[in-house]
């Protein structure tokens, strides 16, 4: 597996960071309980020690809700935070288009990356459904 440099890596966080780049949080953002990937594409990356990589020994969990369990570098790992983000514009770098969810979940809300600051592993669901059911919209503080 290569490493990425931290430039290469400013791309794969910034997906993570569409949905919780500040807090307060933008208008379309939510805390779920549970995400459908649309295409199945369920990413795991980490940041560790100033370089982002997708995750070594990968096992995806069966599905993406609070309390299901997935393996990252030969640990298991337990949801505990999920977080959607609508888009508010195109982004065609990432095959976003304005209204798609962006989703990523991880054990704690401190493993989403929102700097370079600490290791950190999470889920990336590109493309995803909320179940909005029960969720909690995150405000935008004024």
């Amino acid at each position: 597996m290569a490493m990425m440099r931290v430039t290469k890596a400013t791309p794969m966080l910034a997906m993570a960071a569409l949905v919780t780049a500040t807090i307060p949080a933008a208008a379309q953002d939510f805390q779920v309980q549970s995400v459908v990937a649309i295409d199945g594409k369920v990413d795991c990356l980490e940041y560790m020690k100033l370089t982002g990589q997708r995750c070594a020994e990968f096992t995806p969990p069966p599905k993406v809700a609070i309390g299901e369990k997935f393996v990252a570098d030969g640990k298991s790992r337990q949801i505990g935070v999920i977080r959607a983000h609508q888009a508010e514009e195109d982004m065609p770098d990432y095959g976003i288009k304005k209204g798609d969810w962006i989703c990523v979940a991880a054990e704690t809300l401190e493993d989403i990356p929102v700097d370079q600051s600490r290791d950190s592993t999470w889920l990336r669901i590109p493309k995803c459904q909320p179940n909005l059911a029960g969720s909690t919209p995150l405000l935008r503080q004024r």
